[in-house]
């Protein structure tokens, strides 16, 4: 807008000063001067009227298209810039989900295995007994190795009770319906559960051939295939590399070992279709010559819209990095950094625009190209338009002129006198559409938009106004549309922060000193990661005597986990409070299992810790639902409670829970968290840690329960730093009497 608003200034100064005197002299001079000066003259001046209105022209041109150009340019960085942002935490999350499910059956699975006797035998169809395997039914796999040696009972035992998984792997798979996918579990010891999802006709068989079901059953191993080793040797959950399926697709997945009591037993898996996920990276491309494509954190192309050419995926994908194209190898190095910006680059020989950024949940960098010859058209057909215009028009006034001229020497001194006075009107009918188009022009560049230039000249003029009236209407809807966008944006965030103020509300409020004195002192904090979370915790009386504490956690964050959390809040504290003695914890909190099981539609679930504190002897009974082992503060030392033994809240109904009790002395403290403390991490992607909170309590045991909660918060920030936060945080002390002095 500022270089249409110079030319305007530009073409205004010209127009009063340049034309107009022209045309006066130049009609003058042919009409005072004899014959000879006349000529003379008439050649001088129009000579000097051609240069002046070419150069004018030119500078014009030149005005107009780097206006354009700059406009254009700037524009596309812009829009690059946060489609780029836009789509790479679009794809952060699925990939986010992706993994926390598959973290979430790793979990599952160790539980199951590390608690085996809590469960009973359950059949599933073993691959090797069915001629046929419809999609979406959970089957049994032995190895090759494992079929030759025979399942002894020890091995039968085990494998029975893992088939109780099920009841987690079927309700998520139906989750991914309609994409090609597979989840496996696979045990060290040979065996696989598996589930498989193939996009087509319903009960469709997971065999592409009978070929394919001989060689699957005599040759596969899931403990060989890439997925399994690479979640084996990392020890986390991981993305694979591009590799080959057994039925010959391109495929990729998330893999993550589980445990049971003797350590590493297996890995849990969720294998997909690269095509699957390279049909989003296709519908995010960006005009004729657009590409999208993922670079993974060794520079290779993991996804894209093309399939040939150096953004191609495959198996043994090359580097980026190391690309010969020093533009490419640059921005690849940049993104494989964690880097967003809009660079230009070289690709197969064209020229194109890159725009890339990070995804937030994987060490993924998305990116986005259009060719810079596609960008610039616009900017290029206006100056060429600009062109021609102007070149016909002073090729027009040039004609116009030399037939007046010629008029002019048979009447030279008849009409030396009317010349004279109507000089002056000629030159200000032609000067006038100019000036009505520039004043028209300014007032639009001034924000009216709805200014329309009435101009019916029937030359070029008309034509130019003509096109200004059709910028005018594309800018009006462009910002009709801008400010819709910017409305709704707005409404979403007002609405969160509305959410934010309401869950807020929730939490209970801060217990009186005359309550606490010589008895307790309690301190809790919740920071959650968006607007609103899926952390919770609570503290109330149920007599004067005991203290009910709750610290739990969502499988999920935002919105649906926030309303998932107040479910189970009220749903514990109603059942807590109903039998208001500590006796009858467990029960309470399995009959609230119960309850989120039946009207748990989106297949979440949650992690608690529920304990009643009596004040007056310091016996705290309490349950672990799947929860963080909390930190017991004594005698200068802080040490975590046994690890949880009961079942995660929310997933399966008629579950038995257990109570323990331990009993406080005076002194001693319990520290409750969840795990967006341990997992916290700084720019360096280090986590905070079990360890480290350990080491701090241990420095704070026998303080006051706000005492311990200032030191953590102080070390906690002071190690994350600027790094954003990835999780909920929530924090709750509770410290026993007071420590004997002597």
């Amino acid at each position: 807008m500022k270089g249409i608003k110079n030319w305007l200034r530009r073409l205004t100064a010209h127009s009063r000063g340049g034309i107009r005197r022209q045309v006066l002299f130049l009609v003058l001079a042919c009409g005072l001067s004899t014959f000879l000066a006349t000529l003379m003259l008439f050649g001088y001046f129009l000579y000097g009227l051609q240069d002046a209105l070419e150069a004018e022209s030119r500078d014009i041109e030149n005005v107009v298209a780097e206006s354009v150009s700059d406009l254009v340019g700037k524009h596309t960085r812009t829009w690059l810039r946060t489609t780029a942002e836009n789509e790479a935490a679009h794809m952060g999350r699925e990939l986010a989900v992706n993994s926390d499910d598959v973290e979430f059956l790793a979990d599952s699975m160790t539980m199951l295995m590390q608690s085996r006797d809590k469960y009973g035998m359950r059949q599933i169809v073993n691959a090797r007994d069915m001629e046929d395997i419809a999609a979406g039914t959970p089957y049994l796999h032995y190895s090759p190795q494992l079929a030759a040696e025979g399942v002894d009972g020890e091995l039968a035992a085990e494998i029975g009770q893992a088939a109780n998984f099920v009841d987690v792997l079927i309700p998520l798979s139906k989750t991914y319906w309609g994409y090609r996918s597979v989840f496996v579990v696979a045990s060290r010891k040979g065996y696989s559960i598996c589930v498989d999802n193939i996009p087509g006709e319903p009960r469709q068989s997971i065999y592409p051939s009978p070929e394919a079901r001989t060689a699957f059953l005599e040759r596969y191993d899931a403990r060989q295939r890439p997925w399994y080793r690479m979640a084996q040797a990392k020890g986390t959950c991981t993305y694979t590399d591009v590799f080959l399926a057994e039925e010959g697709y391109l495929g990729m997945g998330c893999a993550a070992p589980y445990y049971d009591e003797n350590g590493f037993a297996g890995v849990v898996g969720i294998n997909g279709s690269i095509e699957d996920l390279q049909h989003q990276v296709r519908q995010v491309s960006i005009g004729r010559t657009g590409i999208s494509f993922c670079l993974d954190g060794n520079g290779r192309v993991v996804l894209s819209s093309v399939g040939e050419g150096v953004l191609a995926p495959g198996l043994q994908g090359a580097d980026l990095r190391e690309n010969p194209e020093p533009t490419l190898a640059e921005a690849a190095r940049r993104m494989t950094a964690g880097e967003n910006d809009v660079v230009k680059v070289l690709v197969d020989g064209q020229e194109y625009y890159l725009a890339f950024a990070p995804l937030q949940n994987a060490d993924w960098s998305f990116g986005t190209l259009i060719g810079q010859d596609e960008v610039l058209a616009p900017a290029q057909e206006v100056a060429s338009t600009v062109q021609e215009e102007m070149k016909e028009f002073y090729e027009i006034l040039g004609q116009t002129f030399a037939g007046g001229a010629g008029k002019a020497l048979l009447l030279l001194f008849p009409l030396a006198m009317v010349a004279f006075v109507t000089s002056g009107v000629l030159a200000d009918r032609l000067v006038r559409p100019i000036r009505a188009l520039t004043k028209g022009v300014q007032e639009i560049a001034a924000g009216n938009l709805d200014k329309k230039l009435e101009i019916h000249t029937g030359n070029e003029v008309e034509k130019l106004a003509a096109c200004f009236n059709e910028m005018t209407e594309e800018l009006k809807e462009h910002v009709q549309r801008l400010s819709q966008a910017a409305a709704k944006e707005e409404r979403v965030r007002t609405e969160l922060e509305v959410a934010a103020r309401i869950q807020a509300g929730l939490l209970p409020a801060p217990l009186t000193p005359a309550v606490q004195a010589g008895k307790f002192s309690l301190s809790a904090f919740m920071q959650p990661a968006k607007e609103v979370g899926g952390d919770l915790y609570d503290f109330y009386f149920l007599n004067e005597d005991l203290l009910v504490v709750t610290v739990a956690d969502v499988s999920d964050k935002g919105v649906p986990a926030a309303l998932f959390m107040v479910m189970t809040k009220t749903l514990l504290k109603d059942q807590v409070l109903r039998r208001r003695n500590e006796k009858d914890l467990a029960q309470a909190v399995a009959e609230a299992n119960d309850a989120l099981v039946q009207n748990n539609t989106t297949f979440m679930f949650v992690t608690a810790f529920i304990g009643i504190l009596n004040l007056s002897t310091g016996k705290f009974i309490y349950v672990n639902a799947g929860h963080n082992p909390p930190l017991l503060c004594r005698r200068d030392r802080a040490e975590y409670l046994p690890k949880a033994q009961n079942p995660i809240l929310g997933v399966r109904g008629g579950m038995a829970f257990v109570a323990e009790t331990l009993v406080l002395q005076p002194g001693d403290s319990l520290f409750l968290y969840t795990d967006g403390v341990t997992e916290a991490r700084d720019k360096a992607k280090e986590f905070f840690g079990e360890q480290r909170l350990q080491e701090i309590l241990s420095a704070t045991a026998g303080q006051e329960a706000e005492k311990q909660m200032e030191t953590v918060l102080e070390k906690l920030f002071a190690f994350v730093g600027e790094a954003n936060q990835s999780d909920d945080i929530t924090m709750l002390a509770l410290a026993y009497g007071k420590k004997d002095e002597n």
